[in-house]
């Protein structure tokens, strides 16, 4: 073999050496997936809205191509280094606790997907959302896991927990933010019997005055709404998280995974979904 053919050979053979490593390198990146509800009645799909068969395409998706789903406690080890990323994992995530996420259980459960739940422990029990008898069946499912997502969930732009903290609305403060934390973790304690030890911020709006807060109010994890994936390292109170549109088709759905970061699918109607926080 001349000396040419061989520098090309051995060019040749890092190159497979670099893609390797790059690839074993993105395989600890662990995407968390955002689903609110779980649609059967025909309503047209969007941003907080899937319909259940396209759901369930989606799952048997992720059973086919080997993802291993993970618990929020099994993630927050990973990202502390306190147990080995899986070879290709995702986080399922439910948010505001509608009363049609049941929709998803029969799926989850056949095929052993674990998934966990975001409940609004005062304005979201009951008439469109679950019910208590509901949410204490979740958590009793070794699948589940049912998590904090504040009190009354405040999601209006100009009225919000980032806008409480900065006093910018009447009779509401940083006393008043702190009191959605407590008292969220306070409930689902009392009513489940075990420790809820993560929130989601609403919208995933938050500020780091805000993160402080719930690091006191004895939160180990934090949700957000950021686009990217999580890795070994990274700070578990700023766990990024992508919605998953509804009103995207499967190849969508693949490219989120591969890239987690939020498309919508369709461009008519008002966004709920806040990637620019209040001005505070």
């Amino acid at each position: 073999m001349s000396r040419h053919a061989r520098r090309a050979a051995a060019a040749a053979a890092l190159a497979v050496l670099s893609a390797s490593h790059a690839g074993a390198q993105g395989e600890v990146s662990i995407p968390v997936l955002i689903y609110h509800e779980i649609a059967t009645d025909g309503r047209p799909p969007g941003e907080t809205v899937i319909a259940l068969d396209r759901f369930e395409e989606q799952m048997q998706h992720l059973a086919r191509a080997g993802y291993q789903t993970l618990s929020i406690d099994e993630l927050v080890a990973v990202m502390r280094r306190e147990r080995p990323p899986p070879r290709k994992a995702v986080v399922l995530t439910f948010d505001d606790g509608w009363k049609n996420v049941l929709n998803a259980v029969p799926v989850l459960q056949r095929h052993r997907m674990k998934a966990s739940f975001w409940i609004i422990t005062g304005a979201g029990i009951g008439h469109d959302y679950l019910e208590w008898s509901d949410i204490e069946r979740l958590a009793r499912d070794p699948l589940f896991q049912v998590e904090s997502h504040t009190v009354s969930h405040p999601w209006d732009a100009n009225d919000n927990l980032v806008t409480w903290m900065a006093g910018k609305i009447p009779g509401k403060d940083a006393a008043s933010v702190r009191a959605e934390l407590v008292e969220s973790k306070a409930t689902l304690e009392t009513r489940l019997g075990r420790p809820a030890d993560y929130l989601a911020w609403p919208v995933g709006w938050y500020t780091e005055e805000m993160v402080q807060l719930a690091k006191e109010a004895g939160y180990r994890g934090l949700l957000t709404a950021e686009d990217g994936a999580n890795s070994p390292g990274d700070d578990v109170f700023h766990i990024k998280r992508v919605f998953v549109d509804g009103a995207c088709d499967m190849a969508s759905f693949r490219r989120l995974l591969a890239t987690p970061a939020y498309r919508p699918c369709q461009t008519s109607g008002r966004s709920t979904h806040g990637h620019t926080p209040p001005r505070q």
